[in-house]
């Protein structure tokens, strides 16, 4: 983490020092320790390959996760972003531009939470979701509706729709 630290760009205009990188290490350390922790793998969709059965791919980058933390009752208690292979964002919000979202974002982790999944993903594709693995498949979870579908399911239904490839 602290290669990433270094890399960061969001929060240095020059090469951070050495007392800088730490200090955020520990500062991030002080946070997750003590938490349960998933990592949450990020992928994208192959808008090409729609039609097919492997749109999903893995996200090309050093750290393709991110980490979410969460407390014995699921609770999510700290996030820690990273893109390509520099650390992004880190705090006890989830990284969104709007608060209101950000509340139903982590209301809806919780949920996921709860279910136990194997994996949890996230595609920057497919705004208002969440993606878990459970029993070998592959769901999506959509935040506003609190709705769950079957990733192909969900594909399969609103790949024509105007909001399938928006963002937030």
């Amino acid at each position: 983490m602290k290669e990433a630290i270094r890399r960061s760009s969001t929060y240095f205009l020059e090469e951070p020092t050495e007392d800088t990188v730490s200090r955020i290490y520990d500062k991030i350390n002080k946070e997750i320790n003590g938490n349960r922790i998933k990592f949450v793998l990020r992928v994208d969709i192959d808008t090409s390959r729609l039609n097919s059965n492997s749109y999903l791919v893995l996200e090309d980058s050093r750290y393709a996760f991110d980490i979410y933390c969460y407390d014995s009752k699921f609770n999510p208690t700290f996030f820690v972003y990273f893109n390509k292979d520099e650390l992004d964002n880190f705090g006890n919000v989830y990284q969104t531009p709007e608060l209101k979202y950000a509340k139903k974002l982590k209301a809806a982790v919780k949920q996921i939470l709860k279910k136990k999944p194997k994996h949890i993903l996230f595609s920057y594709h497919l705004p208002n979701t969440i993606l878990y693995v459970n029993n070998d498949r592959i769901y999506v979870y959509r935040v506003i509706q609190k709705e769950v579908y079957e990733l192909d399911h969900y594909v399969a239904k609103f790949k024509d729709s105007d909001f399938f490839y928006q963002t937030l």
